[in-house]
């Protein structure tokens, strides 16, 4: 049996196409002879985000959807590509999620959580200043985001629960049609986008506390372009209700790494970040 491509995966295909493009331009970039010269950044990296969904159609009259918080922790690398100019790859997971809340029905409710591989590349331009006879840098940056979804939990409350006197269900997604048996407790999810796809908008500044480590501290705006799923979910208990996915993940985040150059630590006479080259 041959399986349908949806729109939505004609959108991701044309999407990745750019992606494919800059990343292969980043690489050869980066590893051009000057730059194996240069600085390579390793660190840990750790983040909170508040995420909300896009709709392509919500309810406003039955509901309202609020934003969720989440957090992310990882490994970070940077790569300096030229002068003033570094790639950054991130791997993380990453927690996001939404909130959902009844209007007419104000003992509705429905928080769900999503967990995620995240691995954004962010290229940046950074610029020098001084403060107080101290220097840094900041700097701002753009490039693509790729969350590779894992699965999610959450939280259902509604009228049709507690007429079957259950306060409150824990689910479980599932990423597949609902079987003839369907598992109790689960929200299955049919044709999933477990790659999606998006834009980051990032800025930061960089503070050197010792020779051969840097601090970033960093802000982003995660532009989400893939629909999470363009049919809606189905509780496998739940007959009144199916969560609505034709929608694109958003996410205002900050964020702290901690890198040391493996090339220049601890090198006084040459401050890794600082130093153009």
């Amino acid at each position: 049996m041959y399986r349908r491509l949806n729109i939505n995966n004609n959108q991701n295909i044309i999407f990745l196409k750019p992606i494919a493009i800059f990343l292969l331009i980043a690489i050869l970039s980066a590893f051009n002879a000057k730059s194996l010269r240069a600085q390579v950044l390793i660190g840990a990296k750790t983040a909170a985000n508040i995420s909300w969904m896009r709709y392509e159609d919500f309810d406003t009259e039955q509901f309202e959807k609020k934003p969720a918080f989440g957090y992310s922790a990882g490994i970070t690398a940077a790569y300096k590509v030229q002068k003033r100019f570094l790639v950054q790859l991130d791997i993380m997971y990453t927690q996001t999620g939404k909130k959902i809340d009844g209007i007419s029905g104000p003992s509705f409710k429905n928080y769900a959580k999503y967990h995620h591989l995240n691995t954004p590349i962010v290229y940046k331009l950074d610029f020098k200043n001084a403060l107080f006879n101290r220097t840094f840098k900041w700097y701002v940056g753009a490039g693509p985001d790729v969350n590779f979804w894992l699965g999610g939990n959450g939280i259902l409350q509604s009228e049709e629960l507690r007429e079957e006197a259950i306060e409150e269900l824990d689910y479980k997604i599932i990423f597949k049609d609902v079987p003839a048996n369907p598992e109790y407790g689960g929200l299955y999810y049919p044709e999933v986008n477990k790659v999606q796809v998006g834009l980051i908008l990032s800025t930061g500044i960089v503070l050197e506390p010792m020779p051969g480590y840097s601090l970033m501290i960093d802000i982003r705006y995660k532009w989400g372009h893939s629909y999470m799923a363009r049919e809606d979910a189905q509780f496998s208990n739940v007959i009144s209700y199916e969560d609505n996915l034709r929608a694109r993940n958003q996410a205002l985040e900050i964020s702290v790494a901690y890198v040391f150059d493996i090339k220049n630590k601890g090198k006084k006479e040459k401050k890794i970040y600082y130093k153009n080259q």
